[in-house]
């Protein structure tokens, strides 16, 4: 009997010890793991930031939805529950039984769905079956600007464009709510036991105008569906502070559906490609500020030269003409640049042309931008002083076009373009993006004198009269270049540019402009871009409302012979 008594006190003394032992070391652990069975952390997405234009109409928006989320190792009927969430859903069960299936223990069932939608998913108390908030990323204009304003992936993150490069600032912070749930995993009403709300991210305003980006991308299509170019970029410029007010980019569509399509990129600033003669600006602009020529230099033009076994050519056959320097400009003769060329020197060619910004960044660091390729003098063939004074065997980008045009309009001064107007706070408030420095290239007298000299491009005696704006004054340069085979040297058959830049009013330039086309026919800058940059250039002076010039409307023209045109060198110019 006294052992049986023993037995039972050593029993009950090991129990209580346990049970005192659980009570006082392991209650911790037991509530965590109660806590493990009937909260859930639900992750809470921060508002992704908008996307604006410079008169704060929405380009890119998030609109907040919730998603369907199935902790499928919770449901003991994945086919009972497909029943009841299909009609929901509006999606045939047969599709929602493999995911419900899939034994992840986390699967996103429907990833928006309206509160309607999710208020009556809710109410079926499916067990392993949540609502979740989430958003959904919108623009409202579809495809306008798109290569600019880029794209998301399917988890809300950038993807390309700005939507890429300021994904951090766009995208805010996370925030987490925990759930009491039941032991099936259905959500209890009022169960929120913490709540850390998300915070949106910071919102961006362009300088980019949604009036004249679509005016510029419906000009830009129909040339490229004219001239059957394969694609085509347009930036304009307001000249005064280098905002960029709209930055057009698309190329042919498919044989099925031949009407021009957003092309895949920002191709302003990450497609380059030879610029033919509006890169002549450099040349001029050195020799004019190292005193070798002046606007009315007498220059001897032959209709071709032979350099190292390479002959150069004007694009038409001519005898030995006698031409001002505005001349060889107004009328884009080659060997005549070239001729005022030699008189500059490598040196200086290469000091100039990198001035104007070729070869270097543009400064907006967006993604896949180019600096595009101006060699070292100590790399040039011999050949290079032929072919790099007009535009040949160095690479460039539209928007690096539109920064060296708004080099004369700003008097000299090189003006950093800008795309981003302010940053969007969450809380409403705009914070401005302070403009880059500017920086003096050439002397305003210079700036001038090449200002006055690409007026008369526009004249009916230069290569560009179809860059005439009725009612201002016009100052540009065409430029028509051949296209490089891509992964060999020498130059595809038949395959050119044709490009125009400008500026106007010339007298006190509000907006200058750049357009290119790859592939067109006709193949001139003057016949495909130059049409397109005057109806831009005029839909923007009605936009900013500048008054038409009080002087004369059309550059007055002079009469020097047969106008030379655009011409290209008959070989490879160099390597």
């Amino acid at each position: 009997m006294r052992l049986m008594v023993g037995v039972f006190v050593v029993a009950f003394l090991l129990i209580a010890g346990r049970l005192t032992q659980i009570e006082t070391f392991g209650a911790p652990t037991m509530a965590a793991y109660w806590r493990g069975e009937v909260t859930r952390t639900v992750p809470l997405q921060g508002l992704r930031g908008e996307i604006l234009s410079r008169n704060g109409h929405l380009l890119a928006m998030s609109v907040s939805t919730d998603e369907i989320v199935a902790d499928d190792l919770q449901i003991a009927s994945p086919s009972t529950v497909a029943g009841e969430l299909a009609p929901v859903l509006g999606v045939p069960a047969a599709q929602l039984v493999p995911p419900l299936s899939s034994g992840s223990g986390y699967v996103v069932v429907a990833p928006h769905v309206t509160p309607a939608v999710a208020a009556k998913v809710a109410a079926l108390a499916a067990p392993g079956i949540t609502v979740q908030p989430n958003s959904q990323r919108h623009y409202p204009d579809g495809t306008l600007a798109s290569t600019v304003v880029g794209t998301v992936h399917a988890d809300g993150s950038g993807a390309a464009g700005l939507e890429y490069q300021y994904n951090s600032l766009l995208a805010g912070h996370a925030g987490e709510q925990v759930r009491l749930v039941g032991a099936a995993g259905e959500q209890i009403p009022g169960g929120v036991v913490k709540n850390v709300p998300a915070r949106p991210g910071t919102g961006i305003q362009l300088t980019v105008s949604r009036t004249l980006q679509y005016e510029t991308e419906q000009a830009l299509a129909g040339e490229i569906a004219a001239s059957h170019a394969k694609w085509g970029s347009a930036v304009i410029l307001d000249s005064r502070t280098g905002a960029i007010l709209a930055m057009a980019n698309l190329q042919a569509g498919p044989a099925s559906k031949p009407a021009p399509v957003q092309a895949s990129s920002n191709l302003a600033v990450t497609q380059v490609f030879e610029p033919g003669s509006v890169a002549k600006l450099a040349t001029f602009s050195g020799a004019l500020s190292q005193g070798l020529i002046t606007p009315q230099t007498v220059v001897s033009v032959p209709d071709h030269l032979n350099i190292d076994g390479s002959v150069f050519h004007d694009a038409e056959v001519h005898p030995t003409e006698n031409l001002t320097a505005t001349q060889v400009l107004a009328q884009s003769s080659n060997i005549g640049t070239i001729k005022i060329a030699s008189r500059l020197g490598p040196q200086s060619l290469y000091h100039y042309l990198t001035a104007f910004g070729f070869g270097s960044p543009t400064g907006l660091a967006f993604p896949g931008g180019s600096a595009g390729i101006v060699r070292p003098v100590s790399t040039w063939s011999p050949t290079a002083m032929g072919s790099m004074p007009i535009g040949q065997d160095e690479s460039v980008s539209v928007l690096q076009l539109a920064d060296a045009y708004n080099v004369i309009a700003n008097g000299g001064v090189f003006v950093p373009p800008r795309l981003i107007q302010s940053w969007i706070k969450p809380d409403g408030g705009t914070a401005p993006v302070p403009a880059a420095p500017a920086h003096r290239v050439i002397s305003t007298t210079v700036a001038s004198q090449v200002m006055a000299m690409l007026e008369q491009v526009v004249s009916p005696a230069g290569t560009a009269p179809a860059a005439a704006i009725p009612g201002y004054t016009v100052a540009g340069k065409t430029g028509t270049a051949q296209i490089p085979y891509p992964n060999k040297s020498g130059y595809q058959p038949g395959a050119f540019m044709a490009v125009f830049a400008g500026t106007v009013p010339a007298q006190n330039p509000a907006i200058t402009a750049v357009v290119a086309l790859s592939h067109p026919t006709p193949i001139y800058g003057g016949s495909v871009a130059a049409p397109v940059f005057a109806q831009i250039a005029n839909d923007a002076l009605r936009y900013l409302q500048v008054p038409p010039t009080q002087a004369l409307s059309t550059p007055t023209a002079f009469s020097t012979g047969p106008s030379i045109g655009v011409g290209l060198p008959s070989s490879t110019p160099g390597n």
